[in-house]
């Protein structure tokens, strides 16, 4: 009886090993969370910006005939681009885009302002536009109260890094403008 239960247990020992040895073993699957990148990604930088040349300007119809922005009108502040309309008629400046971006990634745009004054009721506009295509833009009726807004959409244009990004503003009377943010959002 002994030897019976030997030979058994010899045999199923075997077959198991038989059956082990036949089937394919997997590496091990890691276990671990894709980690998601959630932050956002810069697509400028305030200090990279350069004036953008008059045969250059994508929104050449809404230059003056004469502009007038001296390099003490803007720069970088803190991080961010300000500008001065004490000193600057019209505003255009671009630079390399610095991230890829796909039809339907999710861009943010944070600009604030001080309060907006002139003689004579007026509308600021600013836009962002990438070679050429515009991307953002909204429009602010002057006389107005100090405000900033993150805006979130979705991008129209899909563009390589060093793609020209274009910042476009112009409005009237002595006001400040900042453009704190231009980014593509984490997926």
């Amino acid at each position: 009886m002994r030897a019976t239960a030997i030979l058994l247990l010899l045999s199923t020992a075997a077959l198991v090993l038989t059956l082990a040895s036949a089937c394919d073993v997997a590496e091990p699957i890691d276990e671990a969370p894709r980690e998601i990148d959630t932050e956002p990604r810069p697509l400028v930088f305030a200090e990279d910006w350069t004036p953008t040349a008059p045969q250059d300007d994508p929104l050449a119809d809404h230059r003056p005939a004469q502009t007038i922005c001296p390099p003490t009108a803007w720069g970088e502040e803190f991080g961010t681009l300000e500008v001065s309309t004490s000193g600057c008629n019209y505003f255009s400046v671009e630079q390399p885009l610095a991230e890829p971006i796909e039809v339907g990634d999710q861009l943010r745009v944070q600009v604030w302002w001080q309060s907006l004054i002139a003689h004579q009721p007026a509308t600021g506009h600013l836009a962002l536009l990438i070679d050429g295509a515009l991307v953002w833009e909204t429009h602010v009726e002057i006389p107005g109260a100090s405000d900033a807004q993150s805006i979130q959409f979705a991008s129209t244009v899909a563009a390589e890094p060093g793609a020209t990004v274009t910042f476009h503003l112009h409005n009237h009377g002595a006001n400040t403008w900042t453009l704190a943010d231009f980014a593509k959002l984490g997926d």
